[in-house]
C-alpha cells in the first residue's frame, strides 16, 4: 500500500462510530471487503471472512475514509480519496477509464477524485454518510483543494430508476456547460423523456445527495459494463457548495484561513 498522505483533519465520532483514514493494509481490506458487500458481488450472508474483495489498480495510490462501528469494529463506510499525487502516481484518476477528461487538465492540481462510496446495507438512515462527508470537507480545507469529481453511478438493473428520465432530468437542471464537457469512451445512449416540470424522478440517492450539494454533470453517461451502471461524470466546485451545507459541514467559509 503507498505511503497515506499527510492530512490534518482529526477523526470524527459519536458515541456508535468513527470515521478516520485507513491506516493499515487491514484497513484497506475491511473497506475493500465492504465494497464487495455493498455493490453485490457477493452472495447474501455469506460470512466477514469469505468475502472476496473488491479492489483496482487505483486503489494503491488513493486514500480510503472508512466509518467504524465502535462497537463491532467492522467498516460500515467507505469513499476512496485519490489526490493530484496519487493520481499522478495511478497515471491518471478512475473517471479517465471511462472519460476523455482533456478538458479538465487545467484543474487537475486542485482537484480531489471521489469514487467507490458505499455504506453498510444495515446502516444506510443517513448518518454513515453524514460522517463522511464531513471529513472529507475537512480534507478539502486542509488540502486547500477546489474541486471534486467524480462518477455518479445508475443501476441499470433496478427497475426504480429510469436512465432516460434521469439523463433529461440532469440535462435540464444540473448541466454544467462552462468547463468540460467529459466525453464518454462508451457511451450509454439515452433519449429525452419529456415529464412535467416540477417532477423530479427517482434518483439513486448518492447522485441525490450530489446535486442537493451543488453539483453538476459535465457531460453524457457511460456504461460500465462490470457494475451494469450508467455512470455520470460530476463535477462540484468547493465554492458552489450550497449554502445549508457550507454551514452544516464547514468550520469557515471556503477560502478562508483553516484552522484544523
Amino acid at each position: 500500500m503507498a505511503p497515506l498522505h499527510a492530512v490534518r483533519s482529526p477523526a470524527l465520532s459519536d458515541t456508535t462510530f468513527t470515521v478516520r483514514w485507513a491506516k493499515t493494509d487491514k484497513d484497506v481490506l475491511m473497506a475493500q471487503k465492504l465494497r464487495a458487500l455493498a455493490f453485490g458481488f457477493c452472495p447474501p450472508g455469506i460470512p466477514e471472512d469469505a468475502i472476496a474483495p473488491e479492489c483496482d489498480s487505483f486503489d494503491a495510490f488513493a486514500r480510503h475514509l472508512i466509518v467504524t462501528d465502535n462497537r463491532t469494529g467492522r467498516c460500515i463506510g467507505t469513499y476512496r480519496v485519490l489526490d493530484p499525487a496519487g493520481s499522478r502516481k495511478a497515471g491518471g484518476t478512475y473517471a479517465e477509464t471511462e472519460f476523455d477528461l482533456s478538458a479538465l487538465d487545467s484543474y487537475r492540481d486542485r482537484t480531489l477524485e471521489l469514487g467507490r462510496s458505499c455504506v453498510h446495507p444495515e446502516h444506510r438512515q443517513g448518518g454513515v454518510i453524514a460522517l463522511l462527508w464531513s471529513a472529507l470537507v475537512q480534507t478539502l480545507q486542509a488540502e486547500n483543494m477546489s474541486y471534486l469529481m467524480g462518477c455518479a453511478s445508475v443501476d441499470l438493473t433496478d427497475s426504480a430508476l429510469d436512465p432516460d428520465s434521469i439523463w433529461t432530468y440532469l440535462q435540464d437542471h444540473a448541466r454544467e456547460t462552462s468547463i468540460g464537457p467529459a466525453i464518454p469512451y462508451r457511451p450509454f445512449p439515452c433519449v429525452r423523456r419529456p415529464f412535467p416540470d416540477k417532477a423530479v424522478p427517482a434518483l439513486p440517492p448518492l447522485l441525490k445527495g450530489y446535486l442537493r450539494l451543488g453539483a453538476r454533470i459535465i457531460g453524457n453517461p457511460s456504461y460500465d459494463p462490470v457494475f451494469r451502471t450508467a455512470d455520470f461524470p460530476v463535477w462540484l466546485p468547493v465554492s458552489a457548495i450550497n449554502g445549508r451545507y457550507v454551514r452544516h459541514f464547514f468550520r469557515r467559509e471556503p477560502g478562508k484561513e483553516s484552522s484544523v
